[in-house]
């Protein structure tokens, strides 16, 4: 019996020890991102002393057992940490990303959005009705949703409208057509032969097109030596909201509001914007992902701002802050908002911050936040903090931000500038 009770007592004990140190292991971060030359603290209570073994400095041991540790940006890369106990049993992992100090240029002018810079969208396949039943000859000719065709027998196709002159001219009956196509950033070339539609009374190919143009909003950043930008501060899908549309091709545009569609509770308003279809690009779309796109620019765009240092997410403040962005032609102007609420995240997401529009003359103008702000730069501190992302739908003067710290790390300028090498893996033993 007595030693029964002493080893239940033992296990509790240990229960009581580990429990403790594997609740303080949860205030360690799964992701740090650092300046070259910061130090930062990062405390917590274990029952036992911590071994890190680190030959690059990056994390030092606390003077006092079990207290943390001391966390050293000496040096620009990515770190990985694997905790475990008596370095046998792994526990935790936290992902250093050390990165050189960085100015980047705030934008907020407004940019159409291309999926490609020439030809149409392939919106559509189509069934036609010939003397003998339905065919669908461009399914069968192997066209997919989402393609972008860019010439019909080498001639080049400009816009919606040229493409639809251009192939009632070329389609004939029986009469084969070569189509060039971009398919996910690769160039193809696809034989179709058109067939007599009974129910139009002319030639069809059974492809249902639209024009390349994906929208207007607002450019966030652009670093002044390597070109690289961001925008939107989101993903673009697809109609279904579900899929990232194919970019790869894509293009930015200098685009100028001509309306505002004033947001009401339950309505969303909208930047209503044009731009020429036959301007230079201001830029390339790289990537597409949940952060915005990102791309090189051609050019800068026609005004420019003073360069802003990156601001952290971990200095980004609850109080007031301001952004940029255009509500008529093509000015930028900056108006004030409040950060309401921050949320600690580990890992990139467009949703990290709630922000409410209180400038009076935006509010009397957009009615808060609106379709074509979204990317609009959040200014906080003389730095660089985020982007406007999001709208609420039912409270249209807030909504949601992203931070600047995770558009940059998703848009490849830190590869760009060789600071983003591949993760060094180290330990840290308790």
């Amino acid at each position: 019996m007595k030693k029964r009770f002493a080893m239940c007592l033992v296990a509790f004990l240990l229960l009581l020890m580990f429990g403790q140190g594997l609740h303080a292991l949860l205030l360690i971060p799964a992701e740090v991102t650092r300046f070259e030359g910061d130090d930062q603290s990062i405390s917590f209570d274990l029952p036992w002393a911590i071994k890190i073994s680190d030959s690059d400095g990056i994390l030092e041991a606390a003077d006092e057992a079990g207290k943390g540790f001391l966390l050293k940006a000496v040096k620009s890369g990515n770190y990985r940490f694997s905790f475990s106990l008596l370095g046998i049993i792994p526990l935790k992992q936290m992902q250093v990303n050390v990165i050189p100090h960085l100015k980047l240029t705030p934008s907020g002018h407004s940019i159409g959005v291309k999926l490609a810079e020439s030809g149409v969208i392939v919106a559509g396949l189509d069934s036609i009705m010939t003397g003998t039943g339905k065919v669908e000859p461009a399914k069968e000719s192997g066209f997919e949703v989402g393609d972008i065709l860019v010439a019909v027998d080498d001639v080049e196709l400009k816009n919606l409208g040229h493409a639809a002159a251009v192939l009632e001219e070329l389609s004939r009956p029986g009469e084969e057509l070569d189509c060039q196509i971009i398919r996910r950033g690769r160039k193809l070339s696809l034989a179709i032969t058109p067939v007599y539609d009974i129910e139009a009374n002319r030639p069809r190919l059974g492809l249902l097109l639209r024009d390349t143009a994906a929208g207007v909003g607002t450019m966030t950043f652009y670093h002044g030596e390597t070109g690289y930008f961001g925008a939107l501060g989101h993903m673009i899908t697809d109609e279904n909201g579900g899929k990232a549309v194919d970019l790869s091709s894509g293009r930015i545009v200098e685009a100028s509001i001509v309306s505002i569609r004033r947001g009401q509770q339950g309505k969303p308003g909208e930047k209503q914007g044009v731009f020429d279809e036959n301007s230079q690009p201001l830029g390339a779309i790289k990537t597409n992902t949940e952060l915005g796109i990102f791309g090189t620019l051609a050019r800068k765009p026609k005004r420019e701002f003073e360069p802003l240092p990156l601001g952290l997410k971990h200095e980004v403040k609850t109080g007031k802050a301001e952004i940029l962005t255009v509500i008529e032609g093509e000015e930028i102007q900056r108006f004030s908002i409040e950060i309401e609420k921050l949320f600690m995240q580990n890992q990139p997401a467009s949703k990290g911050m709630v922000i409410k529009i209180t400038d009076p003359k935006l509010l009397a103008a957009t009615g808060g936040i609106i379709q074509g702000m979204s990317g609009s730069p959040i200014i906080q501190g003389g730095k660089l903090v985020g982007a406007v992302t999001h709208v609420f739908i039912n409270e249209p003067e807030r909504g949601y931000g992203c931070f600047a710290e995770w558009m940059v790390l998703e848009s490849g300028l830190l590869a760009e500038i060789e600071s983003n090498v591949p993760p060094k893996i180290l330990e840290a033993a308790f």
